[in-house]
């Protein structure tokens, strides 16, 4: 059967069903009850008359005086419904008969004179009403003449069955209007138990894009919601960060993009406004390509993004030499750290797990970050160790420092810096030289591996930190 939608249907439905069938069992335990208690007295009557009986025939001295005293054996029938009596000599001629509807007297067993009758010697019979019955037959002895007649008790059921056929009616009437009565209050009960959840819905159906900050009242709302209300609100916390991150992402990139597209809009009218020659197109076309480089670049870093968002970039995680690969990045940048008066240095050594594609874009957009800032005639550092405590369910890993001297970064900008398209000077005065993705990907590289990447800046020097977990133990990701 196919279960109603709505809540309060389901327990008004449940109520009803609960309740007919807890007034179901009980009905039918008082209709059991009242039948066995029924046919207990009507058998307690039988074995009542019989001896009632003999005790008349004793004050009797022969079969002419009971039948002319008959009325006195009609008495004990009377308020007895169903009752027969018959009292016969024992060649079977009739001394009082009560029978009004001409039942057929079955054969029956009889008990000597000196037998008790029991409700044990009771024996069963069919009259017309088809319902099975008790009947008793036993000798009763007439006075003192040591003469006995037949005594025959019997009782027709048939009115207890019709007593019990209407009693069950009335009990089923009665099962049905308290299933109605309970489904009602049940209706009744869930619907205002339930308004806590409608308001909960109604709190919720307020809730756009515009009120993001809207939250649900779990104080007020019952135990059993107060717990999906939490959880609910704590969903729509994340919501709002996580759209206010999307409309700043998409406020930077229209931002960051539209500064190469008017350079390139803007340079290409001036030049085609008159005629140049072949040198100045050229320097045009040149012109352009940086343009369209740092447009390549900026796509292709939003898609490494997208794709590590969504845990789809291909990795292949090995132990790899950190001290090698760091001096290979670090040679890489030589030159540019020359024609900034910038010098490099690499120290420590230690293994590490990680992708070494992935690993070498982290630390050289780490030292294109330390180089762009460090000052004429400093060092940027570069230091591999092994860590105890910092990172790994282990409780070790492997760090590698990146360090540069240089005007320390505000201690409100540093919870932001690895934020995408995020830049501490607010002028975006070095928007050309810079995406604004290069520490959003060092960072998600870092998830990528399982790790972490930290940042600190104190007393003029700034240190980038990638936190490797022992064994590299990245998280589950999809391969594109």
């Amino acid at each position: 059967m196919r279960l109603p939608s709505s809540l309060t249907a389901r327990l008004t439905l449940a109520y009803g069903l609960a309740t007919a069938a807890i007034l179901a069992g009980v009905a039918a335990y008082l209709s059991s009850a009242l039948s066995a208690q029924l046919q207990g007295r009507d058998e307690s009557e039988l074995v009542s008359e019989v001896l009632l009986v003999r005790h008349l025939l004793r004050e009797v001295r022969n079969e002419d005086e009971v039948r002319a005293d008959t009325h006195r054996f009609a008495d004990i029938a009377m308020g007895h419904e169903g009752l027969i009596l018959v009292v016969r000599t024992p060649q079977g001629d009739p001394l009082v008969t009560l029978n009004p509807r001409n039942e057929a007297i079955p054969p029956l067993h009889v008990l000597p004179v000196t037998t008790q009758p029991h409700k044990s010697m009771l024996e069963a019979w069919r009259p017309k009403s088809g319902a099975q019955s008790p009947a008793i037959a036993a000798l009763g002895q007439l006075g003192d003449t040591g003469r006995s007649v037949e005594i025959v008790v019997l009782r027709d059921a048939g009115y207890r069955v019709a007593l019990m056929r209407e009693y069950r009616h009335r009990l089923l009437a009665a099962t049905l209007c308290g299933a109605a009565v309970a489904a009602a209050l049940g209706f009744v009960l869930a619907r205002r138990g339930l308004r806590p959840l409608r308001r909960m819905a109604a709190d919720a159906a307020a809730v756009t894009t515009s009120r993001l900050a809207t939250r649900l009242d779990a104080g007020s709302a019952p135990a059993e919601l107060r717990e999906l209300a939490r959880e609910l609100n704590g969903m729509l916390a994340r919501l709002q960060d996580s759209f206010s991150r999307l409309s700043a992402f998409s406020a930077d990139l229209a931002h960051d993009f539209r500064t190469p597209i008017s350079n390139l809009v803007g340079q290409t009218e001036v030049t085609l406004a008159q005629s140049r020659s072949v040198a100045e197109y050229e320097a045009l076309l040149e012109s352009n390509l940086e343009e369209y480089e740092r447009l390549s670049r900026m796509i292709e870093n939003m898609l490494f993004l997208a794709r590590a968002d969504h845990a789809q970039v291909a990795m292949g995680v090995r132990g790899l030499d950190a001290r090698a690969e760091l001096d290979k990045v670090a040679e890489y940048f030589e030159a540019v750290a020359a024609d900034r008066n910038v010098r490099l240095s690499v120290a420590g050594d230690a293994s590490i797990h990680a992708d070494q594609t992935l690993l070498r874009r982290a630390v050289t957009n780490l030292l294109d970050n330390a180089l762009r800032h460090a000052p004429a005639g400093s060092t940027v550092r570069v230091d591999i160790a092994r860590r105890a405590g910092e990172v790994g369910e282990a409780g070790d890993g492997t760090c590698i420092r990146v360090v540069n001297a240089g005007p320390a970064i505000a201690p409100e900008v540093l919870p932001h810096i690895f934020g995408r398209f995020y830049r501490a000077d607010p002028s975006r005065r070095n928007s050309a030289a810079s995406t604004g993705l290069g520490l959003a990907i060092v960072d998600s590289i870092m998830r990528l591996h399982g790790g972490r990447a930290l940042v600190s800046s104190s007393d003029g020097e700034t240190v980038f930190s990638l936190l490797f977990p022992a064994g590299g133990d990245p998280r589950p990701h999809a391969v594109a």
